[in-house]
C-alpha cells in the first residue's frame, strides 16, 4: 500500500496524473483542428512515421499504417504530446500506407524525475487511484470525475491497461465515450498511449485493446536498449 513513509509510489502516481492530464489538455486543445483518419484527398504533403520528444529520449511510433500529425503535435518542459492517424490521410495520397482500422492515438509523454522504484510496483497504487475521484478527474475530458468510469485495470508485464469510459463531450471532437489507455516507463518518461474511436466511424472494444497493444509493442520495440 502507498503510505507518507514511502513517497515514492506517491510521487509517481502524481507524475502518471501529471501525463494523463498534459495528454487531455493538449487533444482538448485541438478545437477546431481536424483528426485526419479518413479517406485521403486534397494536397499531398510528406508526414513521419516517428517523431523523438522529451530531448531524443523518447521515440513514439505508431503501428503500421499511422503516420504523425506534426502540426498537431507538441514538445515542450512541460512534456510532449503527440497525434498520430492515418498515413495515408495525412499525406492526401490514396497509395499511402492506411491502418486496417481507423482510430485516434495519442502519446503523452512527461519525466518521471528520480523515483527509482519500478514502475510496474505502482500498478496496483494506480489502479486505486485513478478509480478515485482525483484519478477520475485527471482522466476526465472535462475535469469532471463523474463523467469517467474504470471498466477494466489490466497490468501485462511493464506495461498496465486502463478500459475506461468518459461521457463528457471532447471540443471540436466528435469521440466515442468507450477507450484504452496505457501507462508505460521509457527512458525515465512516462508514456501515456490512447487509442480513442471517433463517433462516425466506430470500433468495438477489443479493436481498440488490440490496437494499443501493437502501439505499446512499437513503442517498446523503437526504445529498447
Amino acid at each position: 500500500m502507498t503510505s507518507a513513509s514511502n513517497p515514492e509510489p506517491l510521487a509517481g502516481l502524481c507524475r502518471a496524473a501529471r501525463a494523463l492530464a498534459l495528454g487531455l489538455a493538449a487533444l482538448a486543445g485541438l478545437e477546431g483542428c481536424t483528426l485526419d483518419t479518413g479517406s485521403p484527398g486534397g494536397p499531398q504533403r510528406w508526414v513521419p512515421e516517428e517523431i523523438k520528444v522529451a530531448g531524443g529520449a523518447v521515440t513514439v511510433r505508431g503501428p503500421t499504417g499511422y503516420c504523425v500529425d506534426t502540426s498537431a503535435s507538441r514538445d515542450g518542459q512541460k512534456g510532449a504530446f503527440v497525434l498520430l492517424g492515418s498515413c495515408a490521410s495525412l499525406q492526401g495520397k490514396s497509395s499511402g500506407k492506411r491502418p486496417a482500422n481507423a482510430a485516434v492515438l495519442t502519446a503523452a509523454v512527461s519525466s518521471r524525475g528520480s523515483d527509482a522504484t519500478p514502475f510496474r510496483s505502482t500498478f496496483q497504487a494506480m489502479t486505486g487511484f485513478l478509480a478515485s475521484k482525483a484519478g477520475r478527474t485527471a482522466l476526465s475530458r472535462n475535469r469532471h470525475p463523474d463523467s469517467v468510469r474504470i471498466l477494466a485495470a489490466v497490468a501485462d508485464g511493464d506495461v498496465l491497461y486502463i478500459h475506461a469510459t468518459d461521457t463528457a463531450p471532447a471540443r471540436g471532437q466528435r469521440l466515442e465515450a468507450d477507450y484504452w489507455r496505457a501507462l508505460m516507463a521509457v527512458h525515465g518518461q512516462i508514456v501515456t498511449l490512447t487509442v480513442l474511436g471517433l463517433k462516425d466511424m466506430p470500433l468495438g472494444s477489443e479493436v481498440k485493446r488490440a490496437i494499443l497493444k501493437n502501439f505499446a509493442a512499437a513503442i517498446g520495440a523503437r526504445n529498447a536498449g
